[in-house]
């Protein structure tokens, strides 16, 4: 190459001047530019669909609300009655109890009488009297009233006997589970049970009703739907195995109540 063409060439020309460029080097350094902003551009695309797909992934994600980490299972949100604890009533102002009256006590000796210095009181004085060390007037001691027992005309004794309350339906604060339950029993429901037991494709929802009594402990477990495929059973075994409650309260106080549960169970179909 003339010495006056080297300014005006391109380092390329250069260094393959006077050599063979139709040998494949020269066409790979000659579009190397080309290669390296095709490659950049690409790589920039698959980044940003990537990006794009994860953005819609979690979007949609998020809207599948019902869809429970254990698939096959949905759980019906357990609404409970919260209700403000009634007021506590007002204490009745106190009443200072009356004086009883009472007697002295004095130790029977046998004396004659003419020596006797205090001598005991009557009989009939002891009949509405405590018996102290000082005697006092006052009213006469209530706890020795004579109490008769109910007795109607007829003469015959009535004896009231009082009878267990039954599980209530309705109550002011429903009986609830120590611990998360919708976590409960998605860790421990087998949502392949109806899909082992050769159900159809669909969705089945299993109904429970059970009791609660004022210790905690849940029993009568009954199932209200007849799905069968062993979903009921299923069910049943879970909530059978739960550890104690908090009762159900009403009107201030624990009592012996019912609670439902709904589970649904999700047998796909083949595509």
């Amino acid at each position: 190459m003339k010495s006056n063409n080297i300014l005006q060439s391109e380092l390329i020309d250069i260094i393959f001047d006077g050599r063979n460029k139709d040998y494949g080097a020269y066409e790979l350094r000659n579009n190397y530019t080309k290669r390296i902003r095709n490659a950049m551009l690409i790589t920039g695309v698959v980044v940003l669909g990537l990006i794009g797909g994860s953005v819609m992934a979690n979007s949609s994600r998020g809207h599948l609300a019902t869809r429970d980490s254990n698939e096959g299972v949905i759980l019906t949100e357990i609404t409970e009655k919260k209700v403000e604890p009634p007021m506590p009533e007002p204490e009745p102002p106190k009443v200072e109890a009356p004086q009883v009256k009472t007697e002295i006590f004095t130790a029977p000796k046998i004396l004659d009488d003419d020596k006797v210095i205090n001598p005991p009181p009557a009989m009939e004085d002891l009949d509405s009297a405590r018996i102290d060390v000082v005697k006092r007037e006052g009213v006469p001691d209530p706890g020795l009233t004579e109490v008769k027992p109910p007795v109607d005309n007829k003469g015959i004794l009535e004896v009231k006997h009082t009878v267990e309350e039954g599980p209530r339906v309705t109550v002011d604060l429903d009986a609830k589970f120590n611990g998360n339950w919708r976590q409960y029993l998605e860790r421990h429901l087998v949502p392949d049970v109806p899909v082992n037991n050769g159900a159809a494709p669909g969705r089945y929802s299993v109904e429970v009703k059970f009791v609660v009594d004022v210790e905690g402990h849940v029993s009568d477990i009954v199932a209200l739907t007849k799905h069968g495929y062993g979903m009921e059973d299923e069910a049943i075994r879970v909530i059978r195995k739960s550890a104690k409650w908090e009762p159900a309260v009403f009107e201030g106080r624990m009592v012996k109540a019912y609670r439902r549960q709904m589970i649904t169970f999700v047998v796909e179909g083949e595509e």
